[in-house]
């Protein structure tokens, strides 16, 4: 019988662990780079098994280590997020060499393999108490109901898109809500989450509007977006960047502000030379918010008076000093 192999020798010592994982991200760019330049010189099923044994090694070695303080350390976040998205790509290998074809959009295959990916993500998160695996997770999410609206119902417009990265903005708001509490760093990412799908919705039309300008016979749109979803942009961008200043969430700010930027650029290309409506509204909002931060304030009241020389404050006084009088509310004898 072969003894048994001690599992402490697999664990990653901490003190090695950010030289462990420098080496996974580099060898996982090597890895792409192999990918890249020999996709058709070797056969998928070997493409799929380096892919795999470089998943196994980086969530083997990730998911081993020790926590800090309850919470995962930066080297052990590297090698989980690396081993996740090496995952991903392993699976989408597998689907290759099941016969699975790429020249058109397989919908199917990447809606069960985002939730393979999911769940993995999330189980690790709340396993290890990994926020960026919550963000992995929902963005996995995320992929996987876009893929499943376009496999079962065949959308190919952007409306019905919007309306379920909008709902599925919301959704990620409630939860980071209950998990506020017990898990914030958790309910941070997730809100990072719900900034990413906001933020696509403003992006794709961008990329839409900037293909037909360059086409042939196409132009300037006269409108991005329509009107409600410039609100949407709008409001996610606002609400991130409150939430990321009151939070002090760095990531939220800035998805704030991308929000911001693209809201922008849907609402000014191919808009008329007119302050209608927007620049006039939210330069009127501007304004009445900067007056009703800076509008004249009441007289504080006047400080007391100091304290006479030789004159104790009133909590420094003995008890000689201190007249009480106490009402005795007793009936008479």
């Amino acid at each position: 019988m072969a003894p048994a192999i001690n599992p402490e020798l697999l664990r990653p010592p901490a003190h090695r662990g950010p030289l462990i994982a420098a080496g996974a991200v580099v060898l996982a760019v090597g890895i792409a780079l192999e990918e890249l330049r020999l996709a058709d010189k070797l056969a998928p099923v070997v493409h799929f098994l380096v892919l795999a044994a470089f998943t196994a090694l980086t969530l083997g070695i990730g998911l081993q280590a020790r926590l800090e303080d309850g919470r995962p350390p930066a080297y052990q976040s590297v090698l989980l997020v690396t081993g996740l998205l090496s995952l991903y790509a392993a699976l989408l290998r597998f689907a290759d060499v099941l016969g699975v074809d790429f020249t058109d959009f397989p919908a199917f295959t990447f809606t069960w393999t985002s939730l393979v990916v999911a769940a993995a993500a999330l189980w690790a998160a709340f396993r290890l108490q990994s926020a960026v695996c919550a963000l992995i997770g929902a963005i996995a999410i995320g992929i996987a109901l876009l893929s499943a609206l376009n496999w079962i119902f065949g959308a190919d417009s952007q409306s019905p898109f919007r309306w379920l990265l909008l709902a599925l903005g919301i959704a990620l708001v409630l939860v980071s809500l209950v998990l506020r509490g017990s898990h914030p760093r958790h309910a941070e990412q997730l809100i990072d989450a719900a900034g990413l799908g906001i933020l696509a919705i403003p992006l794709v039309a961008l990329v839409q509007a900037a293909v037909g300008a360059l086409s042939l016979f196409g132009g300037t749109p006269d409108t991005v977006l329509p009107n409600f979803w410039e609100l949407v942009v709008l409001a996610a961008g606002c609400g991130l960047l409150a939430y990321g200043a009151v939070d002090s969430a760095p990531g939220a700010a800035y998805l704030g502000a991308a929000n911001l930027v693209a809201f922008v650029a849907v609402t000014a290309l191919g808009a008329e030379g007119t302050l209608l409506w927007w620049p006039l509204v939210l330069i009127l909002l501007g304004l009445g918010a900067l007056g009703t931060g800076l509008r004249p304030r009441s007289p504080l009241p006047p400080e007391p008076d100091p304290y006479r020389a030789g004159e104790q404050p009133l909590a420094a006084r003995t008890d000689e000093e201190i007249t009480l009088r106490v009402r005795d509310d007793e009936p008479p004898r």
